[in-house]
């Protein structure tokens, strides 16, 4: 089986984990994270809009396309 090595920020992410002691805590810390990702894909998106690489078309096309694999 082959290891996997954590780096530094995996390893801290894992440490602070120890102290979500119940399920609604895990779901606050879930929330958190979500909204941190959110945000950096927003700050990402307005700045390709801001130097020109993508219009409001462009992010229009993505929320029509179909990405799901059909399973056969």
């Amino acid at each position: 089986m082959e290891q996997t090595v954590l780096n530094p920020a995996q390893m801290r992410i894992l440490h602070m984990m120890s102290y979500i002691k119940t399920p609604q805590e895990l779901n606050n810390l879930e929330e958190v994270l979500t909204q941190y990702f959110a945000k950096k894909v927003d700050e990402g998106i307005d700045e390709l809009s801001d130097n020109g690489s993508i219009s409001l078309d462009t992010i229009e096309e993505w929320g029509n396309e179909h990405l799901r694999a059909s399973r056969k």
